[in-house]
């Protein structure tokens, strides 16, 4: 059965952490930051705070003062399209007229 920890924090959560994220943490005494260790995966994350499973992970446990760190899953965050075509609609909902001057984009082949 999954071992399911709320961490809430003061400040809203950083708006990059995705569902799937891995959580690091680092303590810190004396200004000194140990350090990190992979702690869980993220299963849920809210304005104030995210629940992690930390099911097969190290076991780290996660004490108030902690350094909390995130890590993106490589094979879902990355920085370019994947495919043969892209399909693109651009609307202009204002009554005003526009001009559009360039549009471009990075494409790798994913077959490859």
């Amino acid at each position: 059965m999954p071992t399911f920890t709320k961490i809430e924090f003061d400040n809203p959560v950083n708006s990059s952490l995705q569902v799937g994220d891995m959580v690091y943490v680092s303590s810190v005494a004396d200004g000194i930051v140990s350090t990190p260790t992979i702690t869980a995966k993220v299963v849920t994350v809210a304005s104030h705070h995210i629940l992690i499973d930390q099911d097969n992970t190290s076991g780290t446990i996660i004490n108030n003062g902690d350094y909390i760190l995130f890590a993106k899953n490589i094979q879902v965050n990355e920085s370019s399209l994947k495919g043969y075509y892209a399909d693109v609609t651009l609307e202009n909902s204002s009554n005003k007229k526009a001009e559009l001057f360039a549009v471009s984009s990075e494409v790798a082949l994913s077959s490859k």
